[in-house]
This record gives structure tokens, sequence and C-alpha cells, in this order.
């Protein structure tokens, strides 16, 4: 599992690249998106001031249309109510009834100061056609042939007075020979103001460039066009609409035959639109610009971005190194002190300046490497010291062996000369010597301990007669169990001295039992238990600090000597799993018991 989660070429990455393979990658991550979140903010900036500018541009375009609209309605009201023509639509048909000089006059002073007005027109069965024509290229044509191509009788028929339409040369017939540009036209009946009869209709024509030049902009890049109600584009900013159905226009997802139905049907991840509506004529402005070529201005602010992004890069690179590098320098500082000290230079120190956590380190390290060297010269020296101990006890040993051979010749001298009881008595004195030696080992089986013991019992035995009884018991099963030698043979002697010596009669009695301990499983119980003149419980809890409680070394009295010195050998021997304890009631007797891990030895 550390494996695939740390794989071995990154774990055996210097610290420095480690803090560069981290820090620079979040640093570019971080740029790029800052980088992408400042242009997607920009860019939406755009397109919402866009939009605002293209409503705004809807708007004046419909006001201008409004204009240009209402100039006309208003126009073609006033020539409906001037006399003149009301006379020639109530003349006979068959006679000649032609417009006064005063009223052409006036027409013509109507076209001229209105110049985005083509051209005028008169239809009527009652006179010939009346025109006015403001560029005077061509002439239009006549009643008859009007009323075959433009259904003049099913116009008449008509609810709607007037009618706005656009024409086509090109594409369309003419009412003007020879003209070939596009017309707006607006198509007025002419009624009877007294029997409200259709007597004739009155035609405007308004060029399209100059409806074009009404609601230009300056940015090639916008697209407005113009359509009726219907659907039918009356104008556009390239004129390349002008007379098609709005199903032809290449902006929707979806076929459409309605321009209300333009705002659902926009691809509007690819145009930024705006769409407006005129309460006058019901005409309908759309306005259009490609977003991608909107968002080209963005152009700049990405390369500049990515430029930034470069250069960070490379200065995060420069600064993370750099950064790493004061990081990694003291403690590069300390391994190579540590390569030293681990070839044998025990002077090792480092110099780190700070209290961070690497001058903490420094800091310890210098503190470490003193501790090793003080520790390891004092394991030297006790070494040493220990040899030389054993070299003393090598030497030593001649004394005790010779000690214990004479007293082996003495004890059987007195037995041949009759003096039986002295010569146990030399023998366990003699057997002490041999079991204290044991060849120079420091721990014995517990039959041995036990012999030691009973020796020592017997020579108590004989200097207080009566007055020392015993009992000793060793569970077969731990016979060959091994424990420090010395370990019961104090304890028996604090019992005798402390416990049966002050007794005022022969009633002394110690017993020693060795036994798998019931209470504690797995751990073996020695007990001492004496019936002497115990001791007071203050006195027992004195002693049980200075002895049981663990504290650092210290000398204790006579009274816990020996005790504190067994609880430490067992603690050395066995560890902490190794206890004893205390039990003493004053007048009545002390128990002392030793638990022992079984499993230890």
């Amino acid at each position: 599992m550390r494996s695939y989660l740390s794989p071995k070429w990154y774990l055996d990455l210097p610290i420095q690249r480690k803090l560069l393979l981290w820090f620079a990658p979040l640093l570019l991550a971080t740029i790029a998106i800052t980088g992408v979140y400042s242009y997607r903010i920009a860019s939406n900036e755009i397109v919402s001031k866009m939009s605002v500018e293209q409503v705004s541009s809807a708007r004046q375009a419909i006001d201008h249309l409004d204009y240009i609209a209402q100039d006309a309605l208003d126009i073609s009201d006033y020539l409906y109510l001037t006399p003149e023509i009301q006379v020639m639509l109530k003349s006979d048909s068959a006679s000649s009834s032609y417009i006064n000089n005063d009223s052409i006059l006036m027409i013509n002073r109507l076209m001229v100061t209105r110049p985005y007005f083509q051209f005028l027109t008169i239809y009527s069965p009652r006179f010939e056609p009346i025109q006015f024509n403001n560029k005077g290229l061509s002439s239009a044509i006549p009643f008859e042939e009007y009323r075959d191509k433009f259904d003049y009788d099913g116009f008449l028929t008509r609810k709607k007075i007037d009618e706005w339409s656009i024409e086509v040369p090109n594409h369309s017939k003419s009412i003007f020979y020879g003209d070939t540009k596009n017309k707006l036209l607006l198509t007025k009946i002419l009624k009877n103001d007294l029997t409200l009869k259709p007597e004739g209709v009155l035609i405007l024509g308004i060029d399209e460039k100059d409806i074009r030049r009404s609601y230009s902009t300056p940015n090639d890049k916008t697209t407005i066009i113009v359509m009726n109600a219907d659907g039918h584009i009356l104008s556009d900013t390239n004129g390349f609409w002008v007379g098609k159905s709005i199903g032809e226009l290449p902006y929707f997802t979806k076929p459409i035959d309605q321009p209300d139905l333009i705002n659902p049907a926009i691809e509007k991840p690819d145009w930024v639109f705006s769409h407006s509506q005129s309460s006058l004529t019901g005409w309908h402005v759309l306005v259009l610009q490609p977003r991608e070529d909107l968002l080209s201005q963005l152009n700049r602010i990405k390369w500049i971005t990515a430029l930034i992004l470069c250069l960070t890069f490379l200065l995060s690179l420069i600064v993370s190194w750099s950064a790493a590098a004061v990081i990694t320098k003291p403690m590069k500082t300390i391994l190579a002190s540590m390569k030293k000290f681990q070839k044998g230079d025990f002077s090792q120190q480092v110099s780190i300046q700070g209290k961070d956590e690497i001058g903490q380190l420094g800091t310890g390290y210098n503190i470490m490497v003193r501790r090793i060297t003080q520790l390891i010269d004092d394991v030297y020296t006790f070494e040493i010291k220990q040899r030389q101990a054993e070299l003393k006890v090598l030497q030593s040993q001649i004394n005790p062996h010779f000690l214990y051979n004479t007293l082996n010749t003495i004890a059987w001298t007195a037995q041949k000369n009759g003096e039986h009881t002295v010569a146990e008595m030399i023998y366990s004195l003699s057997g002490i010597f041999q079991i204290s030696l044991s060849q120079g080992r420091d721990h014995i089986e517990l039959k041995e301990e036990m012999k030691l013991a009973e020796h020592y019992l017997f020579l108590q035995k004989m200097r207080y007669r009566e007055k020392l009884s015993y009992e000793m018991e060793l569970h077969p099963e731990l016979a060959t169990f091994k424990i420090p030698k010395l370990l019961i043979q104090p304890l028996i002697e604090n019992a005798i001295v402390h416990g049966l010596e002050p007794l005022t009669d022969d009633s002394g009695f110690i017993q020693v039992t060795v036994a798998p301990s019931e209470d504690h499983p797995g751990m073996i119980q020695i007990e001492i238990t004496d019936n002497g003149v115990g001791m007071p419980e203050s006195k027992l809890r004195v002693i049980q600090e200075q002895a049981f409680v663990d504290l650092p070394y210290q000398t204790s009295h006579n009274e816990s000597f020996a005790l504190l010195n067994i609880r430490n050998r067992i603690r050395l021997f066995y560890g902490a799993e190794a206890l004893m304890d205390m039990d003493s009631v004053e007048n009545f007797g002390t128990r002392v018991r030793l638990l022992l891990p079984h499993s230890k030895r």
C-alpha cells in the first residue's frame, strides 16, 4: 500500500525537488485558473456591454424607422385630404382631370424637403397616374398594367387601408420602368370622403439605402435586419437579404416563419443579439454580432495572460528553488554532520541560527550528540571498571576456594573426633561459600538458592537453638528456575535480625515457600514469613516508601537497604513485571513476597 501511495522515485527525491514538485504546479494552476476566470469575466462583461449597446441600437433603429414611417403616413393622410385629390377622385372616369399647378408645387415641396422619399404615385381609374420622382430617373407604369400586376382590385377590398411592402426589381415586378433600386413601399387606399368608397391608391416609395443609412452603425461586424410582421425582410445592413423570408436567414437552430419566434430559435452560443418591435408599424429589428468576432477583442488579453503565466512560472521555479534551498541548506548541514558522526567523529556540532523548527532540530541534534558522546564515554568507563572488577574477582577466588577447602578439612577432622555438630556447622558454612562463588555465575537455580538458605538457617539454628525453628518448601517444577543468587538469604536474615531477635520467648518461626502464584497466573511466588515482633503501620509505610516506590537511586536507611537492593536486582533481571510487597502486623509477624515472571527465565 505504501509503495502505491508513495512511489519510490518520489520518496528518493531530495526535499528541495519535492518542494519544487509541489509548489511550482500549484502556482501554475493558480495562475492558469485566475487567467481563465479573468478571461471569462472580461468576455461576459464585453458580451453584456455589447448586449446593452445592441438594445440601444435596436431602439434607435426603431425610432428612426418610426419617424420615417410616421412621416410617410402623415404625408399620405395630408394628400388624401387635399381638396384637389378629392375632386379628382369624385370626377367622371371618362373626363380628363388634372391636378392644378399649386397642388403640384405643394407636392414637389413635400418631396424635396424629405430626400428619403424617392417617388410618389397615385393610381385611379378616374384620372391618369400622378407621379413625382425626386431623382427623376424613371417613370411609373400605366394604371392598367399596374392593375394587372399588383392586384389593384383585390387591394381595394382589404380592411386595412395602408400596407408596407418591399420591391426588389431584380426579383419581382416593379412600378417604375428601368428602376433597379430596392424600394420600401407604402400603399394607401384613397377613398371618396363623401361615400367612403375606394377610388384609388397612393404609393409612396422610399429608397432602401436611405432606410439603411438611418440605422447604420460604425461597427462593420454588426448586422441589423428589419422585417415586417409577416417575416419578409424590408432592409438589412448589407442589403443582401432584402425581399427574402426570415426562414432563409442562417442564424437559427430551427426553421421559423414568424419574427415572434426569433428569441428561442437564435443560435445563442454563436451570436450576441437583440430583438425589438415597433409599436407603430409592427416591424421587427434584429441586431446581431458574431460572438467569436466580439471576443476576438480579448485576444490581446489572452496572449498577455499566457505571457504572464509563462513568466510567472519561470519566476516561481526560481523563487521556489531558492526558498527550498533556504529550508534544506541547514538540513543538509545536519545530514553531513550526521554522516561524519556515524563514521566515529563524536566531536560534531552544527551551527544553525534561529528558533524555528529547523533551528530546534539543530539544537536537539547538538544535545543528542553530546549525550551520546557522554553515554559512550560512560559505557566505555563502565566496561573498563567491569573488566577490572572481574579480574579482581578472579584474583580473589583463590582465597574463598582455599577457605572452604580448609573448612571441609576441619569439618572432616571434627567428625573423626566425634564432634558431629561442629562438623555439620562447618559443612554448612562451607556450602554457603561454595554456592556464593558458584564458579563466577551471577544466576543460579532455585534449588541451589534454597540449599544456600537452608545452610544459613541451620547455622542460625545453632546460634539461637530453641528460639528459632524453620520450614522450607520448593515446588518440584521450579527447582531449575534461575534467579539472581543471594536473593532469598538476605530476606531470611532481615526476618531473624528485625523480627525474631527482639522476641522474649522461644517461639520464633520462619517459613520459606516457593511455588506458582495462584493469584497471578504465569508468576512464581517466593514468600518469607516470620512470626516476629512485626512493626507499626507508620513504620511499615516508611519502609514501603523507601524500598518499594519508584524513586531516583538514593542511599536507603539500614532497615530498608536489603529490600531496596533486592527490588532493584529483580527489576534489572526480570523487568517491570517483577513485583515485591511486604505486609506486617505489630506483635504478629511480617511477610515479604516476591513475584517473578515464569516466562522470563
